[in-house]
């Protein structure tokens, strides 16, 4: 784990900064201890068409125990996009690239969403940097994989959410236009339950408690592909559990990573 100068910034606030991947200029938000050189970096990856922004109140919780970043992955938030559509092989390579700029040598990924099909693959390409592994409301039910179904779970999740979530998920989703349905595609395309037996990391599973997108049945099944992971239920929320109850997600990721 690297602790260099220009990682280390103000505790307390998410800060936002540019840093240079291969050429091109990815955009992220941290809260960094400054001071300290020995705390464990989490690293959220944010879902389908968002950005960094909505792990905000969870890295703000998240920062009491842990140095926390979010970057905004090509195409997302500030993020310039490529010059492709983005498969979730491509973004997990972007991630890993990111990780490889900021010198973060071993983390602990929070994937949330499309975002959890991320941090899989992404700690399937490279184990060795991925301590551990949590996935909050991960993508996709293989019963429920076609749109015709998962729109509708969309929209029914809308009233078991925070209203300072519509702004936040509208603005992002305005900025990524026409390119949020090449990336809808590759959500459908990834199949996250034939890599779960395949994950070596400990691995923790989150949803809230009314999500119609990631069903307790799925998260149960995918608990039982991986053979050693976690469930944990949020009271009272839905889909985006780490932006609605920010302070329930963070305890239970601590209890996690205390063990």
């Amino acid at each position: 784990m690297q602790c260099s100068g220009a990682n280390r910034h103000l505790k307390g606030s998410v800060s936002k900064h540019w840093t240079d991947v291969n050429g091109q200029r990815l955009f992220y938000r941290c809260i960094v201890d400054r001071s300290r050189c020995d705390r464990l970096p989490v690293v959220c990856v944010h879902g389908l068409g968002v950005s960094s922004r909505y792990f905000q109140p969870l890295m703000r919780h998240l920062a009491e125990a842990y140095d926390v970043y979010s970057p905004d992955l090509p195409g997302h938030g500030h993020s310039p996009a490529s010059s492709r559509p983005q498969s979730i092989e491509a973004l997990a390579q972007s991630l890993l690239d990111w990780l490889k700029a900021m010198q973060l040598d071993r983390v602990v990924l929070v994937g949330q969403s499309l975002g959890c099909q991320v941090a899989v693959e992404a700690a399937l390409r490279q184990p060795a940097r991925v301590e551990r592994l949590v996935l909050i409301a991960p993508t996709l039910d293989p019963a429920t994989r076609s749109l015709r179904i998962q729109l509708p779970r969309f929209i029914a999740d809308i009233p078991f959410e925070r209203l300072a979530l519509i702004p936040v998920v509208a603005w992002d989703y305005l900025r990524m236009g026409w390119r949020a349905v090449p990336e809808l595609q590759a959500m459908f395309a990834y199949s996250i339950e034939d890599r779960l037996p395949s994950l070596s990391q400990p691995l923790l599973l989150v949803r809230g408690e009314f999500d119609p997108v990631a069903s307790r049945r799925w998260l149960d099944e995918a608990a039982r592909r991986h053979g050693s992971a976690r469930v944990e239920e949020i009271a009272g929320w839905g889909h985006a559990v780490q932006f609605s109850a920010p302070g329930r997600v963070a305890e239970v990721v601590r209890q996690f990573l205390a063990l």
